[in-house]
Order: C-alpha cells, then sequence, then structure tokens
C-alpha cells in the first residue's frame, strides 16, 4: 500500500509543478494520484472502502508533513504578520484534509470501475 501512496503522492506533486498543467493538477492531482497510484498497491483488501480510507489515510499523512514543513519554512523566512500567520497556518490543516479525500475517492472510484 505504501509504494502506491508514494507513487500516487508524486504523481500529484508532479501536476502541481508542470507550468499550465498545474491550474488542473493541483485540485484534481489527488483524485488522479489515487487513481493511478493504487494499481501499484500490492495489498489485497476485499473492500474498496477500506482500501480508499487507508490510501486517503496515508496521503494525508504525507501531506500533512510536506505542508507543515513548507509553512514552517515561509514563516520562519517571510515573519508574516499576525493574522497572514494564522492563515499560512490553517492551509496546514485545510490541505491534508483534502488531499486525503480527494485521493481516498480516486481510490474507491478506481476500484468500484475495476469490480465492474
Amino acid at each position: 500500500m505504501i509504494k502506491g501512496v508514494l507513487i500516487g503522492f508524486a504523481i500529484m506533486l508532479i501536476l502541481a509543478v508542470v507550468p499550465i498543467v498545474h491550474f488542473i493538477g493541483i485540485p484534481f492531482g489527488p483524485f488522479i494520484g489515487g487513481y493511478y497510484g493504487i494499481s501499484a498497491a500490492t495489498e489485497n483488501l476485499s473492500n474498496p472502502g477500506r482500501k480508499a480510507l487507508i490510501f486517503g489515510a496515508w496521503t494525508s499523512l504525507l501531506s500533512l508533513i510536506a505542508a507543515a514543513i513548507i509553512i514552517a519554512i515561509v514563516d520562519s523566512v517571510f515573519d508574516p504578520a499576525g493574522d497572514l500567520r494564522i492563515i499560512l497556518w490553517g492551509v496546514v490543516i485545510v490541505v491534508p484534509f483534502y488531499y486525503g479525500s480527494m485521493s481516498g475517492l480516486g481510490v474507491w472510484y478506481a476500484e468500484l470501475k475495476s469490480k465492474l
């Protein structure tokens, strides 16, 4: 499962970095990463919902770590004012929920589609 999560996370990062594609890649990158990343997962759990939950949780953890590191660097380098600092650290809360849920939906869609 971890191999699939890392592949899905790499897909999300690649889609976010490519110019012009990042307008679509950032919002839909977790879904696309989950859709293609689950094919690399070797665990054979019977329930697609359980696979989606586990994959989404791992993706959420990776995005939490990445967001916390990035925001900590920005916070220490630029020393933002009070309200901006709250918004920046709010990103650390929002990003893992969004990325985890979207990647879980991508996994769930891929698994349900494969069963048809």
